[in-house]
């Protein structure tokens, strides 16, 4: 079975001698699960944001294929459509566009400039095309097929809508995500209604053949049944929390997606049969909890990593988190989460919902603990190192100038080390007192036994650096380091190390794997 890092030809990772390789976390089949739509001859077509990447999945056979494929004329898709013609339509939230693939495999771009677009729906007979922006004050939009007619502006000032449908009764029915709440909106007189309340972070809203209504409950991990008439709610399948959408198949099967972790299953009759299973989407950090357990910032999610191998959502976007978590920390056994918009989140070990403890950081791009009861925190548009007290209180500016920094780890003596533009670079007391240009543009950092680890994405390697001789080689070579198609699009791309004592664990965010390099 293949992964998405070999779909595209991507060698095995090779450790150099005296080296070996050994795999925490295998890799994954898809990078998330966002949309999902019922195409013909049985398959899902999955989107998926952090792939850039749309798969066709047979749903009895479970079979995988490109649709759009990593590199290709759809970048960082979240919701789809099919129109009339075969045409299939995707939102890019992150590039607030909306795309197509032609049914003769070309591709174009509708609109350019709709912010957050996000969730999709098309009238019964496919020839009208809806767009809804997911984000505060988000709109709700007619768009022209052809891309050649200015889109047609329903509703304003929603709070967070998300995947929607037309109903039976040709009106529009859509979720408010943070309300809990379901709406309606008539295309005939332009009235908007709040239908139903009361719902775990509902992500997405479709009808079964009968005009129930569906909901997917994200917070619950349940897809609820609901009659328009008497508001009779009924739970239909229940699996784990961080539902993203759902599809509703021939004979009324039902399928999930996970935006957490890129489980695809089918739950008809409440039964789970995976077609899809979890994975990491990045990892885009890594951390160590006291139980020898790992942590993974994992864009759409934080996810524990157990000594077995096995993975589980501890945080989600959404529902935990107000935006993607870019690298993880410990600290006195509690968690921290950087996320991308500029704050710093704890949560406690006790398993309390997190807080945050830090904000208004600009840019930031790197967490790690400080060695003495804080943790140093990179800002990758300002250049600067910052460091937080235990509390989550800023203390003060480490270092200011750096390059762009990527990675942060601390090392044996104290020493702080920072990847940036150009090189690696160790501060003591804010100052440079190494510098290594053995990788031009470095992604994570780690020490070990004397020895400075670097990864280096666009090489596909690992670099390991002598802190006594400053003599350097490569300790793992055709590694899944970055997408696996050098022309692709994807909103991140980081590859993190981590030294755990057994070796130095890669962060594999080519295939989704977590794998320990150690001396053999």
């Amino acid at each position: 079975m293949s992964d998405r890092w070999t779909t595209y030809g991507g060698p095995a990772p090779t450790p150099a001698p005296g080296w070996e390789l050994e795999t925490v976390t295998g890799p994954s089949r898809l990078w998330g699960a966002n949309g999902i739509v019922w195409g013909a001859g049985g398959q899902l077509m999955v989107t998926q944001v952090f792939g850039s990447q749309v798969t066709a999945i047979d749903v009895d056979s479970g079979a995988h294929r490109s649709f759009a494929a990593l590199g290709e004329g759809i970048n960082a898709p979240d919701d789809g459509a099919f129109g009339h013609d075969g045409t299939f339509f995707a939102t890019e939230p992150m590039n607030a566009t909306v795309s197509a693939r032609l049914p003769d495999g070309r591709y174009r771009t509708l609109r350019d400039d709709l912010p957050g677009a996000n969730g999709m729906a098309v009238s019964h007979d496919r020839r009208r095309l809806f767009v809804d922006e997911f984000r505060p004050g988000g709109r709700l939009l007619e768009l022209d097929p052809s891309g050649e007619k200015a889109p047609v502006v329903l509703a304003d000032d929603l709070a967070m809508p998300n995947a929607f449908a037309m109903g039976p009764d040709g009106a529009l029915w859509f979720p408010q995500v943070i309300a809990g709440e379901v709406w309606r909106y008539d295309l005939e007189d332009g009235s908007l209604d709040r239908r139903f309340t009361d719902l775990a972070t509902p992500t997405a809203v479709k009808f079964d053949a009968d005009g129930h209504l569906l909901s997917s409950e994200a917070g619950s991990g349940e897809l609820t049944r609901i009659d328009l008439r008497s508001g009779a709610r009924e739970t239909l399948a229940r699996v784990n929390p961080g539902i993203d959408n759902f599809a509703v198949g021939d004979g009324g099967r039902l399928f999930v997606s996970h935006f957490t972790d890129g489980r695809v299953a089918e739950v008809t009759g409440g039964v789970e049969r995976v077609l899809s299973p979890s994975g990491l989407i990045g990892p885009f950090g890594l951390a160590a909890m006291p139980d020898g357990s790992l942590l993974a910032a994992d864009g759409l999610a934080v996810t524990a990593i157990e000594r077995n191998g096995t993975t589980r959502c501890l945080m989600n976007l959404i529902t935990d988190l107000p935006s993607l978590a870019l690298d993880v920390a410990v600290l006195e056994g509690e968690v921290l989460v950087l996320v991308e918009r500029g704050q710093v989140f704890r949560r406690p070990a006790r398993g309390e919902r997190a807080r945050p403890v830090a904000g208004h950081l600009e840019g930031p791009s790197a967490l790690c603990e400080s060695g003495d009861g804080g943790a140093y925190i990179a800002e990758r548009k300002t250049g600067r190192v910052l460091r937080i007290d235990g509390a989550g209180e800023v203390t003060g500016e480490v270092a200011r100038g750096l390059r762009r920094p990527r990675a942060l780890a601390v090392g044996a003596d104290g020493t702080l080390w920072v990847t940036q533009d150009g090189g690696v670079v160790g501060l003591r007391d804010g100052a440079p007192v190494r510098e290594f240009d053995a990788v031009a543009r470095p992604h994570g950092v780690a020490e070990m036994a004397g020895k400075l680890f670097i990864a280096d994405p666009d090489g596909r390697r690992v670099v390991s650096v002598d802190l006594a001789t400053g003599a350097s080689s490569d300790v793992l070579r055709d590694a899944p380091l970055g997408p696996p198609v050098e022309s692709a699009r994807v909103p991140v791309s980081t590859t993190p190390l981590l030294a755990d004592g057994d070796g130095v664990l890669v962060g594999c965010d080519g295939d989704g794997s977590v794998r320990r390099l150690r001396a053999a």
